[in-house]
């Protein structure tokens, strides 16, 4: 049986949350994100206080903070997770930068920003971020292998928000897989291959899940590379399809075309103009120096996307018969990556005529059910990568998460 001084805390937080409500009902322009933050966090106050009440013999479950980043050419990602009972709530950040709000700080940035942002919060209405800072366990960095991620890893730990030895970095490819991977109680064991799509490299991951998913370790992924990106996808447009038409005219040869020549870096912007056009366009013709040319879809998918899809179905056959399996053994195929992004609505016939029979989950921002967790601190629906949803759900994977980061069974990047 509790005491009176108990008694008065549960009251004390009952009347604040009754005094919320009552003021939302009566004010409805004066509720904010802020004040519905407020009022949850004396429901969850409340919820503890009496759980010895109702739940004499039951220790009340402690929510886990952790802090996601995830790492792209624009910018970082940073958002707040707290994770309880298996649900994970997304507290995601913005700035105000010189050129307007944005969800992302420039790398560079982040040291600078990020201590100015703590330093002038205001914990007593910003109640949530109280509790994040003091019972934050973790911050994990996602790693596309690409993006230079060593002067962040030193800003957080002149920043001091945890001890060293719980910054830790995630590939981008495991990270999104965790983003699909049920934790229930029922034993839903899956195999699960993702094919990642960046600028310069083509990442593949193998994931294991066994039966009791929470037990997924770091011996059941295995990983390949391939050098093919973006990049190299813009780079074959001009090679394949824009430099041939052009060459009757043009005074240098492709091989004399450097990367620090400026006409080179003018073919190059033809290129992606081409690669942006024919997402809208079937075909399109223009002129140079009085010559009339086009290019069509057809072409690029001839010559360009087909072989590839070829070559990537190659490369995922040669992993699966190092593992000892096939195409049948896996479950789902999550193609993710800003690269897929690019292909993926004009080219979709294609991907599934080379992945005929699997079942395949389109490159695209997830809903937040994926995760199984819910949006505060913003206003408004906001969708995020599988790979930072990922980053969030690690918490739930207690036997990656206990593993030193980056030693996945991996293969060198092939040609």
């Amino acid at each position: 049986m509790t005491n009176k001084q108990d008694f008065s805390s549960l009251l004390t937080e009952i009347d604040q949350i009754l005094s919320g409500v009552i003021s939302s009902l009566v004010h409805p322009q004066e509720v904010t994100s802020e004040t519905i933050i407020a009022t949850r966090q004396h429901l969850e106050s409340a919820r503890v206080m009496l759980s010895p009440l109702l739940l004499p013999d039951q220790t009340p479950e402690v929510a886990r903070w952790s802090l996601g980043m995830e790492v792209q050419p624009p910018g970082v990602k940073i958002v707040f997770f707290r994770e309880s009972q298996g649900l994970i709530d997304l507290y995601p950040l913005s700035w105000s930068l010189a050129t307007g709000t944005s969800d992302r700080l420039p790398c560079s940035q982040v040291d600078e920003y990020l201590i100015s942002w703590l330093s002038n919060r205001d914990f007593s209405a910003d109640s949530w971020l109280w509790e994040a800072l003091e019972r934050l366990e973790s911050i994990v960095i996602s790693d596309d292998g690409e993006t230079p991620t060593d002067d962040l890893k030193k800003a957080l730990l002149r920043a001091q928000l945890i001890p060293p030895d719980r910054l830790s970095s995630l590939e981008t490819a495991i990270a999104t897989a965790l983003a699909y991977i049920p934790t229930s109680s029922q034993p839903q064991p899956q195999t699960l291959l993702v094919i990642e799509g960046k600028r310069e490299i083509t990442t593949l991951a193998i994931v294991e899940v066994p039966p009791q998913t929470c037990s997924l370790s770091r011996q059941a992924i295995a990983m390949s590379h391939f050098n093919y990106g973006e990049n190299t996808y813009e780079q074959a447009i001009l090679s394949q399809l824009i430099y041939p038409l052009w060459r009757s005219f043009l005074p240098l040869s492709l091989s004399d075309l450097t990367d620090t020549n400026p006409l080179k870096k003018s073919l190059l912007a033809a290129a992606k103009l081409t690669k942006l056009i024919l997402q809208e366009e079937s075909e399109f013709t223009s002129s140079l120096a009085g010559h009339t040319w086009t290019v069509s879809r057809s072409d690029l998918s001839r010559k360009i996307i087909l072989p590839y899809l070829d070559n990537l179905k190659q490369k995922v056959n040669d992993l699966l018969e190092k593992q000892q399996k096939s195409l049948e053994d896996i479950d789902r195929i999550i193609f993710s990556g800003n690269f897929f992004l690019t292909i993926w609505p004009y080219f979709l016939t294609e991907i599934q005529q080379e992945f005929a029979d699997c079942n395949l989950e389109s490159p695209s921002l997830a809903p937040l059910d994926l995760a199984q967790g819910k949006l505060s601190q913003v206003e408004g629906q906001e969708n995020f990568s599988p790979a930072i949803l990922g980053l969030g759900r690690l918490c739930l994977f207690s036997a990656l998460r206990g593993e030193k980061v980056n030693n996945a069974k991996k293969n060198q990047p092939q040609q």
